[in-house]
């Protein structure tokens, strides 16, 4: 698929609530390196708090991904979500003419996500998804096609204009993780999303009504300060910007329907104040919600006039 139609896709997608998005400092959320480098220069076992997708062009040897370590070679592609310790021992006789290795990686934080489920209201459920991977996976066949393909291009791009490809391989992800093969986990990491789990279950169960830190706290048999370094470091932010950006998702879905008032809908998924509700919305998303509601609307006229004409 050639750029400028990989650009119509992401405009046609959305027209009014994506080009608000990209506006609103989104480029700060993902990075993209494409480096040719020798062997030993290879970044050693580390983890990093966002979403990695790397891709090796040229090299073969032993990769670590959580607490495995199998072989790979040229082609080999692995999706790390946060906090899984992984890296690549490249063979330094299995070289380019310049005795160097290559490959390319794309890492975008959790917020991209969330950015790109307001800006794609239909997919929503499938980046939700998407969220919960807690193993390292590959992919197969004409997904793994796709995918390294945009990789590749990638390569040569601009960074102002990667945006298009990243959008195309979120949704990539986005429609396949379940296909994923599994490559590596870690039990740690496994330990660890089990109690986060256990946490997202009851908040989703009661954002709408009065959650403390010592409520949540209790409910995984913590107490307040362990759970408060806990969490942080389990998802790199707090509990309360998780619960507030959880509680900014639903009120996303009720505007949406455009049923309700913005007010009806600050009182519905939990916040107690309309202007800190506000602000709230607008950390999340990056605009008002009366600015989400409006665009909705427009969307919909859009799509509607389209309708018409075909």
């Amino acid at each position: 698929m050639q750029k400028y139609e990989l650009f119509a896709v992401y405009l046609h997608s959305n027209i009014i609530t994506t080009t608000r998005y990209l506006l609103f400092n989104i480029m700060n959320l993902y990075k993209f390196d494409s480096v040719a480098i020798s062997p030993s220069d290879v970044i050693s076992l580390h983890k990093q708090d966002t979403w990695e997708l790397t891709y090796v062009v040229h090299g073969r040897g032993t990769r670590t991904l959580g607490d495995e370590t199998s072989e790979f070679s040229d082609g080999d592609l692995a999706f790390i979500p946060p906090h899984i310790p992984h890296c690549w021992t490249y063979d330094n006789h299995y070289t380019d003419e310049c005795g160097r290795i290559e490959y390319a990686t794309l890492s975008f934080k959790t917020e991209f996500i969330d950015r790109c489920a307001s800006a794609f209201p239909e997919i929503t459920e499938r980046l939700e998804q998407l969220k919960s991977v807690s193993s390292v996976i590959t992919f197969s066949g004409k997904t793994l096609e796709e995918m390294t393909e945009m990789m590749l291009r990638m390569r040569t791009e601009k960074m102002s204009e990667l945006l298009p490809y990243i959008f195309r391989i979120i949704l990539l992800l986005s429609k396949h993780e379940s296909d994923g093969i599994v490559i590596g986990r870690f039990a740690e990491t496994d330990r660890t999303s089990d109690r986060i789990n256990k946490v997202k279950e009851f908040s989703l169960e009661n954002y709408a009504s009065s959650i403390t830190i010592d409520m949540i706290a209790n409910h995984v048999g913590m107490n307040r300060s362990s759970f408060c370094t806990f969490f942080k470091k389990a998802t790199g932010q707090t509990y309360i910007t998780y619960l507030n950006k959880l509680r900014v998702d639903r009120a996303c879905s009720l505007l949406r329907d455009g049923k309700l008032s913005i007010t009806d809908v600050c009182y519905m998924v939990g916040f107690n104040d309309v202007p800190y509700f506000n602000r709230c919305f607008k950390n999340n998303r990056g605009m008002s919600p009366k600015e989400y509601a409006d665009g909705v609307i427009t969307q919909r006229q859009v799509i509607k006039s389209r309708k018409k004409k075909d």
